[in-house]
């Protein structure tokens, strides 16, 4: 039978009680894995700086002339709207015009409306087919034996579509390869978590908070039940298995059942002591922790290629097609359609405003014969304009390549 020892007092904390009765490791690890995660992204969105030269463009202020340009046209927009509205409602008017006024009095209006006509007319076909045509990819959103929006009718192929090309232009494994190899990104997680890991271990309370938390630990593994029937079920086999090879042994081996029960009470008596190691090894730890960020630092070359490695693996463990195609499925018609436009929504209404445009040119070249000539000279001006930009940008880039 193997006796059931004395429970042992707990063991406290040498240096502050307090917090050893008030701190366990998991308090420990939780508080202070926080504090370095989010030292850790505030020290790296600082180290990452302005970001790609395309995000330093942006926030440098500077706005291509053509999106310039395309908001000052975009004035237009609610102007060309009523004026197919108004056009619609003269077209009316004129038929009820002819029947009712003298033939002489109508041919009259006709001399006044019929240029404007001529010239807005087309600025208003040209804004209203644009707009309707924009329209009919969406709308209407639900089937029905008429028409469906063309967005919404392809549904599936589209959605199917996006996300594969999502994965193999966007976020496949070897682009993020790629990207984490050019951008330095893993140099970066290294230099900032060895940054902000050396600025923790430099703090008190955290050293005194570690201490503690071993204590706890150790004190909790040794200083068990379970723990202790675990040890003494151990010692009692080893020592009815131990047997002696030479007489001197041999005599320890027949005086065991003397000797066995004493060796085997002063072991369990000496668990309780075993925590104090703490206070021995902590020195010797603290001295670790305080070259871990000069080591992480050092070896960011050798784990760079580990953790790109380790992104990359888990990438393509991933079905994220799969993924991506069931978020998208998810949208309802409603918000597939503000995912899709959102962020063009300027753009589109620039390709109203532009029909609207392009239709009053168009209208000033039928009656104004001269004109043409003149919007033809304007196009290839505007086309050897083009040539000669394109032309100076890509031999800049040239010089800087050499």
């Amino acid at each position: 039978m193997i006796a059931k020892p004395k429970e042992p007092s707990r063991l406290a904390a040498p240096e502050d009680p307090a917090v050893f009765n008030d701190f366990s490791a998991g308090r420990f690890l939780e508080k202070w894995g926080r504090r370095v995660a989010t030292d850790f992204r505030t020290r790296l969105r600082q180290d990452s700086g302005p970001g790609t030269k395309e995000e330093a463009f942006v926030k440098s202020g500077k706005t291509p002339f053509s999106l310039r340009l395309a908001f000052i046209l975009n004035l237009l927009n609610y102007p060309l709207f009523f004026l197919g509205i108004v056009l619609a409602l003269w077209m009316v008017a004129e038929l009820i015009l002819r029947l009712m006024l003298p033939e002489d009095s109508w041919q009259t209006i006709q001399a006044y409306s019929a240029p404007v006509i001529s010239v807005l007319g087309p600025a208003a076909v040209g804004y209203w087919t644009n707009w309707l045509a924009i329209k009919m990819l969406f709308h209407p959103r639900r089937p029905n034996a008429v028409w469906q929006g063309l967005i919404h009718a392809r549904r599936e192929a589209l959605v199917a579509s996006m996300a594969s090309g999502i994965i193999s232009s966007l976020i496949s494994p070897e682009i993020v390869e790629l990207y984490l190899r050019e951008e330095g990104i893993c140099g970066k997680l290294t230099s900032s978590l060895s940054r902000t890991l050396a600025e923790v271990f430099q703090e008190t309370e955290f050293r005194t908070e570690l201490k503690a938390a071993l204590f706890e630990l150790v004190d909790r593994l040794v200083n068990n039940d379970e723990t202790r029937a675990a040890v003494d079920q151990f010692l009692v086999r080893a020592i009815a298995e131990w047997r002696g090879r030479s007489f001197g042994e041999k005599m320890i081996e027949w005086t065991k059942e003397f000797w066995g029960e004493a060796v085997r009470k002063e072991a369990l008596a000496f668990l309780p002591e075993i925590p104090k190691v703490v206070e021995t090894v902590f020195p010797r730890l603290e001295a670790h922790l305080q070259t871990l960020p000069q080591t992480i630092e050092e070896s960011g070359a050798v784990l760079e290629p580990l953790v790109a490695g380790a992104i990359v693996d888990g990438l393509r463990s991933l079905d994220l097609e799969a993924v991506i195609r069931g978020q998208l499925g998810k949208l309802d018609a409603a918000a597939l359609e503000k995912l899709l436009t959102s962020n063009v929504s300027a753009e589109l209404v620039f390709i109203q405003t532009s029909g609207g445009i392009f239709g009053f040119l168009v209208g000033l070249a039928i009656i104004y014969r001269p004109l043409r000539l003149l919007l033809i000279a304007g196009g290839f001006l505007l086309w050897g304009l083009y040539q000669l930009t394109v032309e100076r940008k890509e031999a800049g880039k040239t010089r800087e390549r050499t």
